[in-house]
């Protein structure tokens, strides 16, 4: 992945993959997914692919893409999080951006989307809310009992954007195998 801010992207490989981990268990304590990152690492697909960032020498954050079959208009942002001590000094802002322009130059999607987690305050979504172009809530997998405050942010890489409109995601699914590996 090329960069418009003098970032250098690394792919995940095998040699890189504990590093990743780490990061991954750090940033998202509750759900670190090492069989998506190990398949990340072995089958390395230009729309299915984890880029550990780097300044100069010092790793900064990862930030990947992936896309779901039944959805070929729409690549994902995956596994995006910059490292604490790199926060609020306008990374996440490039490697949002650089992440929107590899997407671009794949030529394959109509849209970059990215799937989070409400919770108030959260710095992920000032971020979102300043680069992406549009946002709604998404509420399919939500019951009476159970909801997923998830939202979904867009960003059209050809001029043409539209809502997700709720289709179907599988996140309750996920999540909820998610939870039984780790009570494993």
């Amino acid at each position: 992945m090329k960069s418009l801010y003098g970032l250098e992207y690394v792919e995940l490989n095998l040699d890189n993959l504990d590093i990743a981990y780490k990061i991954q268990k750090e940033t998202w304590p509750k759900d670190p997914d090492y069989e998506d990152l190990y398949d990340k690492a072995t089958n390395i697909k230009e729309d299915n692919v984890i880029f550990l960032v780097y300044d100069k020498k010092d790793l900064i954050g990862i930030t990947g893409v992936d896309v779901f079959s039944e959805y070929p208009d729409t690549i994902w942002l995956d596994w995006f999080t910059i490292l604490k001590e790199y926060r609020k000094r306008g990374y996440g802002t490039k490697v949002l951006l650089d992440t929107i322009n590899y997407c671009k130059q794949l030529k394959k999607y109509d849209v970059f989307r990215v799937e989070v987690t409400y919770y108030e305050k959260r710095p992920a979504l000032y971020l979102y809310d300043k680069v992406m172009q549009l946002k709604e809530e998404y509420t399919l997998e939500d019951t009476k009992t159970s909801k997923t405050n998830t939202l979904i942010y867009s960003y059209s890489l050809n001029g043409k954007l539209d809502l997700w409109n709720n289709r179907y995601l599988g996140l309750r699914e996920y999540y909820d195998s998610m939870k039984c590996k780790g009570s494993d």
